[in-house]
């Protein structure tokens, strides 16, 4: 019992000896770790441009669809982040009425590749979205893996690329610990304004002398028939103007159309205010600069009413409508007050001229022959029994008389009758079917 107690004592002081050791070189130290974007900037691209709205103090709100247009008013501003929201020529002209009026609309241009796909906006225009110049010296994203060097490789193919790029990884380079050092001190957050050539760099200066840096993605620009012919044209009587490339005059991602007192923002770069591009350059201040002092209205993931919806919307009009209906059908279906007409007679001919117009019809088809065989057969059969096929002429013209005998008919009719041939014409087959007629009577 002694002994258990110390064996305890013992374990409890080696357990708060390790305690206090632990606590005295234990450093407390904290560690960042990009997660990566929350869910709803996963969900909302545009996110981080409304977080920098609020800050500078400039009201902006959601829309479902192109239909807000209707209750704009023209102090504000609209952005739309496809053109193909404008899906009908009553839609474009209903936003162009409002721009007339001096409403101010951003527009990113709609461009799925598709031959037979239509674009109101731009075809109003006169205005095309096409391929831009992407050679390898200014994809951004050989750069970020090759650095300046990316200059050197335009004329090898991928696979080449690769080796060159895993021989340097391979490769121990000298002063690479210093290199590690000063990316260590530079932290990993990603530089304001990526590695890009500044000719790729679109330099705006407003009214009020304010500059701003833009880079717009190549990949998709805009073209015009009159771009090699200047920096403006006229559509609809009004000033269509463009801001092309330093290099290529005839390829622009941005274009301003003044259209009455108000104007239109057309871009090809649908992600120039997007959670990872809007704090390059001067994306965010020129968003501030489009908008000014309006209050901005922004159509992103455009939503239209359910059919669910729009029941419980017109749940009323629902119903008056069936009411209607179901009154419509009662009163097409009720009974009439009043005397009714009488209906009108069955036309209804007589069975002699039914008769006549079957006779006909056979008659004019070649039937007659068998009509008159078919007719004298159980006649024949009621006379001779089995033996009609084997008289002889004089056998016949004895049993002629026979029959004579009893129906008052001549003994050459009734053996023309019965065993002459079938008759050529229609009174001829008449008076051979009467005298069948009669003799059948008389037996």
């Amino acid at each position: 019992m002694k002994l258990s107690r110390i064996a305890i004592a013992t374990t409890l002081l080696l357990v708060v000896a390790a305690g206090a050791l632990f606590l005295f070189f234990f450093e407390r130290f904290s560690e960042e770790v990009d997660l990566g974007y929350g869910a709803e900037a996963r969900r909302n691209p545009f996110l981080a441009a409304e977080q920098f709205l609020e800050r500078i103090d400039i009201p902006h709100r959601r829309a479902d669809n192109i239909a807000v247009v209707s209750a704009l008013d023209e102090s504000d501003a609209l952005f739309l982040a496809s053109s193909s929201q404008i899906y009908n020529s009553d839609r474009l002209w209903e936003l162009m009425d409002w721009i007339e009026r001096g409403g101010q609309a951003i527009v990113v241009a709609h461009s799925s590749g598709g031959e037979h796909e239509q674009d109101l906006l731009l075809e109003m225009l006169g205005l095309e979205v096409a391929t831009g110049d992407l050679d390898l010296y200014f994809n951004q994203q050989v750069r970020e893996m090759f650095g300046e060097d990316a200059s050197k490789l335009q004329d090898k193919t991928i696979s080449e690329l690769m080796r060159e790029h895993n021989r340097k990884l391979a490769e121990p380079e000298a002063g690479s610990e210093d290199v590690q050092k000063d990316a260590a001190d530079a932290g990993d957050a990603p530089a304001r304004d990526p590695d890009v050539d500044p000719d790729r760099l679109i330099n705006l200066t407003s009214d009020s002398g304010a500059s701003y840096a833009l880079y717009f993605n190549p990949h998709k620009v805009f073209t015009h028939e009159m771009m090699d012919q200047g920096a403006d044209t006229d559509v609809n009587g009004s000033p269509l103007h463009w801001v092309p490339f330093q290099r290529i005059s005839t390829q622009a991602p941005l274009v301003f159309y003044e259209y009455g007192r108000g104007r239109l923002t057309l871009m090809t770069d649908g992600e120039l205010w997007h959670n990872h591009r809007i704090g390059e350059f001067d994306h965010a201040y020129f968003l501030a600069h489009l908008v000014g002092e309006r209050s901005l209205v922004m159509v992103t993931q455009p939503r239209f009413d359910t059919l669910g919806n729009l029941i419980k919307r017109y749940a009323l009009e629902f119903f008056v409508a069936a009411l209607l209906t179901i009154a419509a059908w009662i009163a097409n279906r009720s009974r009439r007050f009043g005397p009714l007409i009488a209906p009108p007679a069955s036309a209804r001919r007589s069975l002699l001229e039914h008769i006549r117009a079957c006779g006909h019809f056979y008659w004019r088809h070649s039937r007659g022959e068998n009509l008159y065989e078919q007719a004298r057969a159980p006649l024949l059969h009621k006379l001779c029994g089995q033996r009609q096929n084997a008289l002889t002429a004089e056998q016949c013209r004895q049993l002629s008389e026979t029959v004579a005998a009893l129906t008052g008919l001549s003994a050459s009719d009734i053996f023309h009758t019965l065993w002459g041939e079938a008759p050529r014409n229609e009174d001829d087959f008449t008076a051979r079917l009467r005298s069948i007629q009669i003799i059948e009577a008389a037996l």
